[in-house]
């Protein structure tokens, strides 16, 4: 029946129920109509459904200039939209057969499909008798059992969130806390490792000084011992030139003549007399000592020079050693209060997982309370409001569907 045929009154009447949700639009329509058509409440809802998807839709597909920031839902769908809703249940249809059936969806001429508009159409009912149907009076039973759905809606909301929250943080934290004790445990190993090297550094440089120290006492050794050798070349010398020298100063007396000459020449062949060979033997064997010595002497000061750059060498590597080693006391240092900190973090999200799982029994005592008032207004209600509350109950069952469950159950993320 068009709106043209409608009264005035009835015009508003109209209207105020397009006005409302989506939801409020198909329970005024299973008020009026719960005796005939109670039967396909469930179809209902499906549609109620993807008429939700399909506003959403609408809302996401507006150009950015007319798109308000925060959606909120319709209540109606454009022509575009509508059209798409009439195919999603199987009513395909030209652009021109589309405008044709929509004259006579659109009771108001808005070009806009509302929710009701499209239920009227889909179960050809009059519009004038549902809205003489009645509704039957709210005396605040309606609007508790809302309440008490929107309180249970917000407490699954608090809790997925929770739960989602716990969850992301616990696994963060359990991965922080296993990376935190790996770096731990590898730093730990490496300040090990370096101790070790700084302890063989060190025993390495104490080797080398005592080499050092052995090779300098040999060189040393060496060069007293060609010092005195020398010493005792130079004693012979000086005998061999002493001999010389007074064999040149008895043959000048005995030249002169007389008596001193005479007894100058007696001297001269006693003094000749005497066996040069082992001051000669003796000069040539501690001349031949000396050269040993003072070769000897040449190859413990070479030693002990290589010695000695040993020595330093060693207590370079043991320097170098010693300040690796502070690295990794330090790295160690840093890595234990990572994983102490990754352990307080855990520690935390383990605490939110605890309020979360509260938040979840929370969410469960209120659905109770929820079920336990709806069952209570059936029983105590007419048939004038059987659609409000089937509609409330209908939800209440999906929430309860997937509700994040608490204890070992499965959580829906």
């Amino acid at each position: 029946m068009s709106a043209e045929e409608l009264s005035s009154a009835q015009k508003q009447s109209l209207q105020d129920a397009i006005s409302k949700s989506y939801k409020d639009q198909g329970a005024f329509f299973l008020n009026a109509y719960w005796n005939e058509l109670g039967s396909n409440a469930e179809d209902m809802w499906k549609y109620w459904k993807k008429y939700q998807d399909l506003d959403r839709q609408q809302h996401n597909a507006l150009p950015k200039e007319k798109k308000p920031e925060t959606y909120v839902e319709n209540t109606s769908l454009d022509e575009f939209w509508s059209h798409k809703m009439l195919e999603s249940i199987g009513k395909t249809l030209t652009a021109m057969e589309f405008r044709t059936e929509f004259k006579k969806i659109d009771a108001n001429f808005d070009k806009r499909m509302s929710f009701l508009e499209f239920l009227i159409w889909q179960y050809q009912v009059s519009i004038k008798e549902m809205l003489q149907r009645p509704q039957g009076s709210d005396g605040g039973e309606i609007i508790k059992a809302q309440n008490l759905l929107n309180e249970v809606a917000a407490a699954f909301t608090a809790a997925q969130e929770a739960l989602d929250t716990a969850t992301v943080t616990a696994e963060r934290a359990k991965h922080s806390k296993e990376a935190a004790v790996a770096s731990e445990n590898a730093a730990k190993a490496s300040a090990d490792s370096a101790k070790k090297k700084e302890d063989s550094a060190n025993a390495a440089a104490a080797a080398a000084a005592a080499d050092a120290g052995k090779a300098k006492c040999s060189a040393d050794e060496a060069a007293k011992a060609a010092g005195e050798q020398q010493a005792a070349v130079d004693e012979l010398r000086k005998q061999e030139e002493s001999h010389a020298a007074k064999t040149k100063e008895l043959e000048e007396k005995a030249q002169a003549g007389g008596v001193q000459g005479m007894k100058a020449k007696n001297e001269l062949a006693q003094h000749l007399s005497e066996d040069p060979l082992p001051l000669n033997k003796a000069k040539l064997s501690a001349t031949a000592a000396a050269k040993k010595l003072e070769k000897a002497k040449h190859v413990a000061d070479e030693s002990a020079e290589a010695a000695e750059k040993s020595k330093q060498a060693a207590d370079k590597s043991a320097a170098a050693a010693r300040e690796e080693r502070d690295k990794a006391d330090h790295a160690a240092a840093a890595a234990a209060k990572d994983r102490v900190a990754a352990e307080e973090a855990a520690a935390a999200a383990e605490k939110d997982r605890q309020a979360a799982m509260a938040a979840v029994d929370e969410g469960h005592k209120k659905l109770e309370e929820a079920e336990a008032y709806l069952e209570e207004q059936k029983r105590k209600g007419s048939g004038e409001r059987k659609g409000s509350f089937w509609w409330m109950d209908r939800e209440l069952r999906e929430r309860k569907e997937h509700m994040p469950r608490s204890g070992n159950a499965k959580l829906l993320f």
